[in-house]
């Protein structure tokens, strides 16, 4: 299992799991108690796949259906993972944009690379909008545009907002934790009046920034820094079953109101408009909180070893992190392989030859391409450090 396991974990996430007056762990034990962020990333990833599967087997709506909010627990989970800068963690900032360029770009662009070679050979014009999705500007012009290659990648531009507002939040709390509080006040109350005005074929502005620019999805990154925030409360643990129980109650009416309205009459009243992510969201924040909460007790407690004996559990969890960007940006590229090399597969069998595909590429480009990039990105930014302090040393 060395191979699930060996990744760095805790500097490829920048989670800390440090609380006060806590004994400092072995990084080998404090890495694998951080399986539970990376079982969820993977969670996240498939629930998108299979929303973008499941119409091979069937086209009823399900409460699996609701699966598509797989994107919101990311945005709840880079805000959980970015929540110790937030919150006065020093940020150098340097390393900090070549850590993100490297974290989004090199597998981004090769899969791209390959939805090119995808229009090529269905007969498409392979480059029409390759430089717009090269620089993030894939979502801001038209549908046709955002989903050329691949509808996925519609998240991206707003990972890559929600990096460049990161410092400037950290900025403002430094100067007062009240700020957080009004950032996301001001942040949820934004969402709420761009889903308002946001009435289809009316308003395009306003519903392209409530659903996929930061000025509508803000709030969720901000549940995630929230969730962090909360998880680390005293007796916070106490109110497990609670705060469980409330995330299940949650997403179960949101998916419920969902379903039985379907996206039409979901956008037919304002209330709903727009909100069926956030409803998840802040489901999905609950639990990461509960998570958070074990994970921050489980670094400082005797019995932390019993948590990480079940091997298998880890190794699966840390291998779903491993594959959920490839998994995440390659489905659609296995579901339209699969297509051109099993014309006449359907059903199961379709499902399952495009999520092998998918997965299997994942595992591949991970190994040959994101592994070794960020390897050598730790190895160039830590030689840039000991330059930096020999020069001013002498």
């Amino acid at each position: 299992m060395r191979w699930l396991t060996g990744w760095p974990w805790r500097k490829a996430s920048g989670i800390s799991l440090a609380v006060p007056g806590a004994p400092t762990l072995p990084a080998a034990r404090e890495d694998a108690l951080l399986w539970p962020i990376e079982g969820l990333r993977g969670l996240a990833a498939f629930m998108v796949m299979w929303w973008h599967l499941r119409h091979w087997v069937t086209t009823e709506r399900g409460l699996d259906a609701f699966g598509y909010t797989g994107v919101d627990l990311f945005f709840v989970l880079s805000g959980f993972v970015f929540a110790p800068y937030v919150f006065g963690k020093p940020l150098a900032w340097w390393p900090y944009v070549v850590r993100r360029i490297l974290r989004i770009y090199p597998l981004y662009l090769v899969s791209l690379l390959l939805y090119v070679l995808l229009r090529h050979l269905q007969g498409a014009e392979p480059w029409r909008y390759a430089w717009q999705h090269v620089l993030m500007l894939h979502t801001s012009v038209s549908q046709e545009m955002a989903a050329y290659y691949n509808g996925a990648f519609w998240s991206l531009p707003v990972e890559v907002e929600f990096y460049v507002l990161v410092p400037l939040l950290a900025w403002l709390v430094a100067r007062g934790r009240w700020w957080f509080g009004v950032v996301l006040a001001g942040s949820l109350a934004l969402h709420q009046a761009l889903s308002l005005w946001a009435v289809p074929g009316q308003a395009p502005l306003p519903l392209v920034l409530a659903n996929v620019h930061w000025p509508g999805l803000w709030g969720e990154f901000l549940l995630g820094c929230l969730a962090w925030r909360a998880s680390r409360w005293p007796g916070v643990l106490r109110w497990t079953p609670w705060l469980l129980g409330l995330a299940a109650v949650l997403w179960l009416s949101a998916a419920m109101v969902w379903v039985r309205l379907g996206d039409a009459g979901v956008m037919a009243y304002p209330l709903l408009r727009g909100n069926m992510g956030y409803w998840a969201a802040l489901a999905y924040a609950l639990g990461v909180c509960v998570v958070g909460a074990r994970m921050a007790g489980a670094h400082g407690s005797a019995s932390s070893e019993a948590s990480v004996h079940r091997r298998w559990l880890v190794g699966l969890s840390l291998l779903g992190g491993q594959l959920s960007y490839g998994v995440y940006l390659l489905h659609n590229a296995g579901q339209e392989v699969s297509g051109l090399l099993w014309p006449g597969l359907a059903g199961w069998p379709r499902v399952a030859a495009a999520a092998a595909l998918t997965v299997g590429a994942a595992w591949l480009l991970h190994h040959a391409v994101e592994a070794p990039v960020r390897s050598w990105g730790r190895r160039w930014l830590t030689g840039r450090g000991r330059g930096a302090a020999t020069a001013l040393r002498s």
